[in-house]
């Protein structure tokens, strides 16, 4: 993999986070920041839905860029700023590859200590749901395919 080259995740796992709520961050996912050469991420607030995403550092420092390219004072950079970045908070797993989710955090997506969560790769990061809320997502999705799919297309894929 190049230095350029996103890390990639890939898969869906169903895990636990432990009564601190420490969440174990899985072998796949674990061994792609591994070959990348920096376990370190960077935890956000999802714009697209009540979830927290991963990145892994070095694709959120580059996101991070090309938000410092945009003009400050957009409204929608802004809001960007205020609501994601703010509460960007980096994290690196422990030796048993366990992660803390931050309070703020664990609030938006609705996660309390112990709960079931749903990890969704999106290829450049993954996503920690509670699994009730991945759930009702997946299935708003799959409904909506015949509408979207023709999307697909249009984007060439």
């Amino acid at each position: 993999m190049t230095a350029t080259a996103p890390v990639r995740f890939r898969g869906e796992f169903a895990q636990r986070l432990d009564d601190k709520a420490r969440l174990a961050i899985p072998v796949a996912y674990r061994s792609a920041l591994d070959t990348a050469g920096d376990k370190r991420l960077i935890l956000v607030r999802s714009t697209s839905g009540p979830c927290i995403q991963a990145w892994a550092l070095r694709d959120w420092e580059a996101y991070e860029n090309k938000i410092l390219a945009l003009p400050p004072s957009d409204p929608t950079v802004q809001k960007l700023l205020r609501f994601v970045v703010s509460g960007a908070t980096p994290v690196e797993p422990d030796s048993h590859g366990r992660v803390v989710l931050p309070p703020t955090l664990r609030a938006y997506a609705g996660l309390d200590a112990a709960a079931e969560v749903m990890l969704v790769a999106t290829i450049n990061r993954f996503e920690i749901w509670r699994r009730e809320a991945w759930n009702a997502q997946a299935e708003t999705v799959a409904a909506e395919l015949p509408m979207w799919s023709a999307d697909l297309a249009r984007l060439g894929l």
